[in-house]
């Protein structure tokens, strides 16, 4: 699906009475989750267990 086409879609599954500031935060919704499959595509991920560890490390301060 091309860019526009997510747009589209993003845009008319809100309802009627979405506010401009609904349509930028489900943008950038899409944009994120857009860029994470991307960045899982290109292997550029880490293990659950890594995750968990580096979380771990900022929490322990």
């Amino acid at each position: 699906m091309t860019a526009k086409e997510l747009v589209k879609n993003a845009i008319e599954a809100l309802p009627d009475n979405a506010t401009l500031t609904d349509i930028r935060e489900e943008l950038e919704v899409i944009e994120g989750i857009e860029k994470g499959l991307a960045d899982a595509d290109a292997g550029r991920v880490v293990s659950h267990e890594e995750a968990v560890r580096r979380i771990e490390s900022w929490t322990s301060r």
